[in-house]
């Protein structure tokens, strides 16, 4: 007699944690470090968030809340993609500061979070079964999000084994793509999205304009969707600096997806964005979608039911993306902030000696422990990660799930914790590796 009472999906997430981390982060979280009352507490160092800014977007929105009367349709249905008052003050946020290029408020549509934008765009554009083709490493819960719902296949696409191989440079070519077609077809496998995240999370590589037109022009020939998450387009570190400039092989500037979408006009081509990490508001849950493509944001809007933003954080966000004096202000000290977080883990590394990623941008450095691994295999990676955390109370996401050949690979936050905090938890970190 089976004596389940969830379907065989629902069974199957029951017993699945959506991430590697999640239990450990939950105890953590229960027991912070605090200088003064519990200087023996944990470092969240493993979930992306910006509590850099964090106090100065809590400001701004207080004051939105307490001098602006609510609007009557913020209790009222809206138009599934977004209102339309929201939007169109979206889409002049982001031909200004993000995208510099024409945005049509009609290409672009809200969903609660960038997870909901990734899981129903990659329901709408790929059927059960076709491959999603990401560069490794990436983030771990891309599989969930295009897999539970959308049934796609996620295909880890491995450019490099050693991270000192590519620097800084985002690795994907055309030849690599070309290589990836030809092995999924002879397996029967249909390439049909390739995913890239700009700057990318973990390693915080930054993809070129002239790179990402020559990929986008690969995919149309091909009739592969491309997508680029920009969701870290404005937390760039000040590679100019004078400590982490010899890092850097080339210098050049973010260029949004956006560009090329414009320049080309396809059908093919899409970019995601929200305001979880540059603007550090994860809890708000607010994603975004930009397609040149109708039929797209026609299913979209129609799919979207389940997945809206609330009205209520719709307005407070149209609100504060109103005001270009402190969107300038904020954009300019976030970079100065990410970057000084940055700094400091780069010293501690640079001490010990550990290869790490040149990031470009990002909340992230992507950093090579492999040399204190018992054994090369996915449990001594796990036991070096539990390890560091039960010696030291500094979490940070294992490499398990990114994707990635080599084991011993860590991705480091810097900036979940204020820099004071983040300078002691990278003490503690180097002090016990210095003994293994």
């Amino acid at each position: 007699m089976n004596n389940n009472t969830l379907s065989s999906r629902g069974e199957k997430l029951a017993g699945s944690p959506a991430r590697v981390d999640m239990e450990l982060f939950f105890e953590a979280a229960q027991n912070l470090y605090c200088p003064e009352t519990n200087p023996d507490g944990a470092f969240l160092l493993n979930v992306a968030e910006n509590h850099l800014m964090s106090g100065t977007i809590r400001k701004e929105l207080t004051d939105i809340s307490s001098s602006n009367s609510i609007p009557d349709w913020v209790l009222n249905y809206t138009d599934p993609a977004g209102h339309p008052e929201v939007r169109d003050t979206l889409a002049l946020f982001m031909k200004k500061y993000l995208c510099k290029c024409p945005v049509d408020p009609g290409t672009i549509g809200f969903s609660a979070g960038a997870a909901a934008i990734i899981e129903l765009s990659s329901f709408i554009l790929a059927d059960k079964e076709d491959v999603v083709v990401i560069p490794a490493p990436s983030y771990p819960v891309y599989t969930g999000d295009i897999g539970i719902k959308s049934g796609l296949e996620r295909y880890d696409l491995q450019t490099h084994f050693n991270i000192e191989e590519t620097g800084s440079a985002a690795p994907v070519t055309i030849q690599v793509l070309e290589e990836t077609k030809k092995e999924l077809g002879a397996k029967g496998k249909n390439f049909k999205i390739l995913l890239i995240t700009s700057p990318d999370n973990p390693t915080g590589c930054m993809y070129g304009k002239a790179q990402l037109r020559d990929l986008a022009k690969w995919c149309i020939k091909n009739g592969v969707h491309m997508v680029v998450n920009e969701i870290y387009a404005f937390s760039q570190i000040d590679t100019s600096d004078t400590f982490i400039s010899a890092d850097y092989k080339e210098d050049y500037n973010y260029s949004s997806f956006a560009n090329v979408m414009n320049d080309l006009g396809s059908e093919y081509l899409h970019l995601w964005y929200g305001l979880s990490k540059d603007f550090a508001m994860s809890g708000l849950r607010f994603g975004i979608i930009h397609s040149l493509n109708q039929d797209l944001m026609n299913a979209f809007r129609n799919g979207n039911i389940p997945h809206m933003v609330s009205n209520h954080t719709q307005w407070m966000i149209g609100e504060l993306f109103k005001r270009d004096n402190f969107l300038e202000k904020y954009i300019q000290e976030n970079k100065k902030q990410v970057t000084s977080s940055y700094k400091e883990v780069v010293k501690t590394l640079r001490r010990i000696g550990l290869p790490y990623v040149p990031a470009r941008g990002s909340l992230f450095i992507w950093a090579d422990l492999s040399r204190y691994l018992g054994q090369d295999t996915d449990q001594g990676q796990e036991d070096l990660w539990i390890e560091i955390y039960k010696k030291t109370g500094v979490l940070l996401t294992p490499g398990a799930g990114f994707g990635h050949q080599k084991k011993g690979l860590f991705r480091i936050v810097h900036s979940a914790l204020p820099t004071s905090h983040l300078k002691v938890a990278m003490e503690k970190l180097e002090k016990h590796l210095l003994t293994i």
